[in-house]
């Protein structure tokens, strides 16, 4: 297939590229390659070499999108205090923004649209387990933005196009362009920098978290499912059993990382 990823300079981006490029995809990217300067090693790879459109995505139009098999859309702003800075740009890139990508892909003809959403949407949920099914209850401009999307996204479907919601949980795991805000990369560089596993809370907080690889493996699994298996449907993207409090995470790197100790900061 030929599909089109945003996002493809970020996070997820430079380690979903080569896992479609060996399932035999062909991959364009779409990203202004704003974190150019968070390059995390000697190299981006080969995220860095394929065609990319460098284009904003409110920027995107029909001709742009043309002859795409599948749009997966992980551009946009995921960090919860960027977010909080400035909640109308983050409502106008992850929301408007994204349903602007989904209407010129729809006005293009591509079939699949890929949203990548969030378990954000559930927010303040509780103890319990949940499932794709249970109510949305964001608490921070991030994962409002998410489910104004989604909202905005499923009346979109129809027989030619068809629109999939990835619900991922938090991601970790080693990227070229890393993210240290994410809980367990957080906690495993202070505790490397350190020698201190820094909770900036009690630890009681749950956090559900999945591999960067394993949520480029989703999107993969999405992008090649026949339509009718994945059509207009939600997945949360991680397994029930792990979950965890944010105490434990701080446990396992205190595993891993010898000669650690966790520590509260100061007003947690």
């Amino acid at each position: 297939m030929r599909i089109l990823l945003t996002g493809h300079l970020g996070y997820i981006g430079t380690v979903a590229v080569p896992l479609f490029e060996s399932h035999g995809h062909e991959v364009v990217g779409l990203d202004t390659d704003l974190y150019r300067g968070s390059t995390f090693g000697p190299a981006v790879g080969r995220a860095q070499d394929i065609k990319n459109l460098a284009l904003d995505i409110r920027d995107v139009t029909p001709d742009h999108l043309a002859g795409f098999d599948v749009v997966a859309h992980l551009a946009g702003l995921s960090n919860d205090p960027l977010g909080n800075l400035n909640p109308p740009v983050t409502d106008d890139i992850n929301a408007d923004a994204a349903i602007h990508l989904a209407k010129m892909a729809k006005r293009a003809g591509v079939p699949k649209f890929i949203f990548s959403s969030t378990c954000s949407n559930y927010g303040a949920a509780g103890d319990e387990f949940i499932d794709e099914s249970a109510a949305f209850n964001p608490v921070t401009p991030y994962g409002r933005s998410k489910v104004k999307a989604e909202q905005l996204l499923i009346p979109m479907a129809d027989e030619k196009f068809s629109p999939v919601l990835m619900r991922s949980s938090t991601a970790f795991g080693l990227s070229p362009r890393i993210r240290f805000d994410l809980v367990i990369n957080n906690l495993t560089a202070w505790a490397f920098a350190t020698g201190d596993i820094l909770l900036k809370s009690d630890g009681t907080p749950w956090r559900p978290v999945v591999h960067i690889e394993d949520i480029a493996r989703a999107f993969l699994a999405v992008a090649e499912a026949p339509r009718e298996k994945v059509h207009l449907e939600a997945f949360n993207v991680g397994a029930t059993q792990e979950n965890y409090r944010v105490r434990e995470l701080a446990e396992i790197v205190r595993e891993v990382i010898p000669n650690t100790k966790i520590r509260i900061a100061d007003g947690a």
